[in-house]
């Protein structure tokens, strides 16, 4: 490649960049700034969906005037994949039941795991929205001209900033517990890596995001008239998604998928047809 088809090259990425991230930031600041509470009250749920599809926002903007492409795919069998990571944590839980770590209401977990399909579906309408501008145009762009690792890294600090705002101001879990939820978004950083590299598809990701979200957050918790309630009881330090529990085991599940995926496919990929 010659050196100005690679001047070409870089400007087309860094102008799909400056849209995508302009889109982001502008998108998350107008969803803080039209449903910021009032003094004393929790926020609306209406600020959390804004700033979920803020990464939507930029994505379209970086392929409606940059040039960018989303990567769609195709829904596949590495769809049931997604599922690994909540199918982990279970197994931890129920093994943490064991040993004392939690207690587990079995009646409780009956019927989280009859409902969990619905919990999935539900949770992954809002993921969906993150995940088009993260695993499907921003992992693609990156991986098209990085490693495995490499794009990983910016991924895991890029989410890991998106939700570090929402935590300082307490309407998202809290500062005591950003170490363990740090821990988490490098592992669900790098499972999710993993099976968007090999389905070259959104899907897969969508559905590993609403799984953790409708289940491994909640405790896998069911609804009984306006209240949910976890499955699972036991201290904050080890429950939920800002709990070590699920932190380490999705860091081991992430780290020893990435270790099988980098054997074969650690080079840069070119993403998949995109419209």
């Amino acid at each position: 490649m010659s050196t100005s088809v690679e001047a070409t090259a870089r400007s087309g990425i860094v102008r799909q960049l400056v849209w995508y991230f302009g889109g982001l930031i502008a998108t998350y600041v107008a969803g803080l700034a039209v449903f910021w509470p009032a003094s004393g009250e929790q926020p609306n749920q209406a600020v959390f969906l804004v700033l979920m599809f803020a990464p939507t926002a930029g994505a379209i903007l970086a392929r409606l005037f940059g040039g960018g492409r989303i990567q769609w795919g195709r829904p596949n069998l590495w769809l049931l994949a997604g599922l690994i990571p909540a199918l982990a944590v279970l197994g931890v839980y129920l093994l943490g039941s064991i040993v004392g770590w939690d207690v587990e209401d079995p009646s409780l977990l009956r019927s989280a795991l009859t409902a969990a399909p619905v919990a999935i579906l539900s949770a992954s309408l809002s993921a969906v929205g993150e995940e088009i501008g993260w695993r499907g145009f921003l992992w693609p762009l990156l991986r098209g001209r990085s490693g495995f690792w490499a794009t990983s890294l910016i991924v895991v600090v890029i989410w890991w900033a998106y939700h570090v705002p929402l935590i300082i101001l307490g309407w998202y879990g809290d500062v005591a517990h950003l170490p363990a939820f740090t821990v988490a978004i490098v592992g669900i950083t790098l499972f999710i890596g993993v099976i968007t590299d090999r389905s070259r598809s959104l899907w897969p990701s969508v559905v590993t995001h609403g799984a953790w979200n409708g289940l491994v957050a909640t405790s896998f918790a069911v609804t009984e008239g306006d209240e949910r309630i976890p499955a699972f009881a036991g201290s904050d330090e080890l429950m939920g998604e800002f709990g070590w529990l699920a932190a380490v085991t999705i860091l081991v599940v992430g780290a020893v998928a990435a270790l099988w995926h980098t054997r074969t496919m650690a080079g840069p990929i070119p993403s998949a047809e995109a419209r």
